[in-house]
């Protein structure tokens, strides 16, 4: 953001008026862009939102279905996060 017109006020009062306005306008553009920086780490957050519930589900299925092929004596299951085949008996 450009610095704001303080000790160097002009002397008349058109001069004056002119670099007040002309700090209203830096400073709403300073308080516009700061918005439209929220608004773009709101955005962020909300898809890191989406990502963890997308993930949280996906694992969800995972576990199902290794759920489901342990069932029928398919031998996996769930290490570390990763599913990995198992020797018969484990």
């Amino acid at each position: 953001m450009e610095p704001l017109v303080t000790n160097d006020l002009a002397n008349n009062f058109d001069a004056v008026r002119e670099q007040l306005i002309d700090n209203f306008v830096k400073i709403q553009q300073g308080i516009n862009d700061g918005l439209v920086d929220q608004a773009t780490i709101d955005d962020f957050q909300k898809n890191m939102d989406q990502l963890l519930i997308d993930s949280k589900i996906r694992d969800a299925n995972i576990q199902e279905i290794v759920n489901i092929l342990s069932d029928y004596d398919v031998p996996i299951q769930i290490i570390n996060g990763k599913v990995v085949e198992t020797e018969e008996g484990e």
